[in-house]
């Protein structure tokens, strides 16, 4: 699984570059994507109500299936649950410290940066030398605990 982030400060494009990459990426392969969380409420309907209420697993079905277990979790096992998923991809919005390669939106600086885009340059030609970009990645492989 090929696997790459999109970091940078609120408002600057990051999900509008992540939609488009994983539409482009979507033609290859199959992509899962990691969503930093950490200040967002579980949901404000509902699944808020039923999970605030003490619910351990809230599962949510429509057009999709959304699953809401009361753990933490880190992102190195949400990648590991799309690899065992099988998908081809992974794009993680957010977390800036990671180990990933990172696509930078804004001016912040990042450890293992490839990329910097503004949102104004986000057309077809960039995505698809960012999606080729991603394809040519070396493949992630999941931290093994007790690995030096």
């Amino acid at each position: 699984m090929k696997a790459i982030a999109v970091v940078g400060t609120k408002k600057t494009g990051k999900t509008t570059l992540v939609e488009a990459l994983v539409r482009s990426l979507a033609e290859h392969g199959r992509v899962g994507t990691v969503k930093s969380m950490l200040h967002h409420s579980v949901d404000r309907g509902d699944t808020k109500r039923h999970y605030d209420a003490g619910a351990d697993v809230v599962i949510g079905l429509g057009d999709a299936r959304l699953v809401i277990r009361r753990e933490r979790g880190d992102l190195e096992s949400a990648l590991a649950e799309l690899e065992r998923e099988g998908m081809d991809y992974a794009v993680v919005e957010g977390f800036k410290n990671s180990s990933l390669p990172k696509i930078v939106m804004g001016d912040i600086e990042v450890p293992k940066m490839l990329r910097r885009v503004r949102l104004s340059e986000v057309d077809g030609a960039l995505i698809e030398e960012l999606t080729e970009m991603i394809r040519g990645l070396e493949e992630y492989s999941t931290p093994v605990a007790g690995r030096g």
